[in-house]
């Protein structure tokens, strides 16, 4: 009892540290209980010093971390972040798989900062025209504009879907298409 008390004590300052931007420290206090046998400490350990070395931009370094905290606790915001991870890491193939499974999982109990799945979708189709997967950030923007079809030019039901602004999402979908094709993508939208 008093073991998994100091346990969680440790990683209750790790995130601290990781909340307030001390990376190095989080990782040094969660890499010794990556391994413990208590499955929740197990889970977030390795989902905190995941996060760390993925915001240090050690991307490649957080892959098997983020890989173990999702076999483990199979939670939607660590899935996303293991398929930005691999984006990042210029894996393209695996953070697709990885990014379906965001539509398989939950919001893990408790999280405060859960994003809606077209706001999670939105970042990662971000970050494959980033990182020049252009057909793949393509797919991405067409679901997304799918739900601007389904959901209409209401504004507050947009908002509520958890969907970007739509200027915005234009403005950043617009370079992955050549014009006369955009303009024909864009008249499905008729917003």
């Amino acid at each position: 009892m008093h073991l998994v008390l100091f346990k969680n004590r440790r990683l209750n300052k790790a995130e601290l540290a990781l909340n307030g931007g001390r990376y190095q420290e989080a990782i040094k206090l969660g890499q010794a209980l990556v391994n413990s046998r208590n499955k929740e400490i197990n889970f977030r350990a390795n989902r905190l010093c995941g996060l760390a070395l993925y915001k240090r931009k050690k991307y490649d370094d957080s892959l098997q971390y983020l890989e173990k905290a999702c076999g483990i606790g199979n939670f939607r915001h660590d899935w996303y972040s293991l398929a930005m991870a691999l984006v990042f890491a210029g894996k393209l193939e695996k953070a697709e798989e990885a990014f379906k499974n965001i539509y398989r999982t939950n919001v893990q109990p408790g999280y405060l900062y859960a994003v809606p799945v077209p706001g999670l979708l939105y970042q990662y189709m971000k970050a494959l025209k980033k990182k020049q997967f252009v057909d793949a950030a393509k797919v991405r923007a067409n679901e997304l504009k799918q739900m601007f079809v389904g959901v209409g030019p209401d504004t507050t039901k947009q908002v509520q879907r958890g969907l970007p602004n739509f200027t915005t999402f234009l403005a950043d979908v617009e370079p992955l298409f050549e014009p006369e094709r955009f303009v024909l993508w864009k008249s499905d939208l008729r917003m």
